[in-house]
């Protein structure tokens, strides 16, 4: 047998290891992008319910009220609803989305006046939701429980009168 038939029988016999080989590396490639995938959407769910926090403070913190809410508790979740992508659904924002308001002195007590009064600490908290992972390479298949929560001080109404 040639030299160039030897070689040629040698490349034959090792079809097989590359095959082997690609599944070989195939596995621990998908384990690694399933677990990429599942880190970036918890983190991309953990933003969003911050930001749709935030954007609710931001907006309560001027004492509007928007149409067909009746009163600013109302407006907020609106707010929370619309910037959360989908997250906070719009049934289930009355118990998803906490809003309280405390006194600036002790914040640890609801004022004993009107809450909504300039100067008054709002802060607005989404609780109750589960994240549900794309696949469990990471943690678990349980789901991940997500909080978030903002807060600021609210503005005194212009020249004194309420909206």
């Amino acid at each position: 047998m040639t030299r160039d038939c030897q070689a040629w029988n040698s490349i034959r016999h090792e079809h097989g290891s590359t095959t082997v080989e690609f599944g070989l590396v195939l596995l621990p490639l998908m384990a690694f992008v399933f677990l990429l995938m599942d880190t970036s959407w918890v983190i991309f769910a953990r933003a969003t319910l911050q930001h749709a926090a935030r954007e609710g403070v931001r907006f309560g913190v001027t004492g509007q009220v928007v149409a067909p809410a009746t009163c600013l508790g109302d407006s907020i979740r609106q707010v929370v609803v619309a910037n959360s992508f989908g997250f906070v659904p719009a049934s289930m924002a009355s118990t998803m989305v906490t809003i309280t308001y405390y006194d600036p002195s002790d914040l640890s007590v609801e004022p004993a006046a009107s809450a909504t009064t300039g100067g008054n600490v709002l802060q607005v908290s989404i609780g109750g939701l589960n994240i549900k992972s794309l696949s469990p390479v990471w943690r678990s298949s349980s789901p991940i429980s997500m909080v978030a929560n903002s807060s600021d001080v609210l503005e005194s109404p212009p020249n004194g009168i309420p909206p």
